[in-house]
């Protein structure tokens, strides 16, 4: 049995792991457009991903890849300025139909890296 005493000295090692277990979560992916396992009527001009947490984009990114390979974007994954949890690309064209894969990467303010994949389809 734990003596009150030592209740005080453990209370506060509980609170603090409490505190942290929260806030070092990771960031997942919440939604996404395309959607994950969709099928769209017109090709996309960008692909954005939602993640549960802003990521740092210098160190996050996004690729698209067809049945010919990896799909030419308009630059670099950016941060939507008005959701930091949200990657945007912009791609050079809409996509032609076809199944497409998006691979993803993001780094979380907890500095972890998370990789992810998911499939959507053009078809008119």
């Amino acid at each position: 049995m734990i003596a009150r005493h030592q209740l005080r000295y453990l209370a506060p090692v509980l609170l603090y792991c409490a505190l942290i277990s929260g806030a070092s979560a990771h960031a997942h992916l919440k939604s996404a457009s395309p959607a994950p396992d969709s099928i769209v009527a017109a090709g996309p001009q960008e692909v954005r991903i939602a993640f549960s947490e802003a990521v740092e984009p210098s160190m996050s990114a996004i690729e698209i890849v067809g049945a010919k390979g990896p799909v030419a974007t308009a630059g670099k994954a950016y941060v939507d300025q008005a959701a930091p949890a949200t990657l945007v690309v912009k791609l050079s064209q809409p996509l032609p139909p076809g199944a497409y894969e998006t691979r993803w990467r993001c780094v979380s303010n907890d500095t972890h890296v998370m990789r992810g994949s998911y499939h959507f389809e053009v078809r008119p």
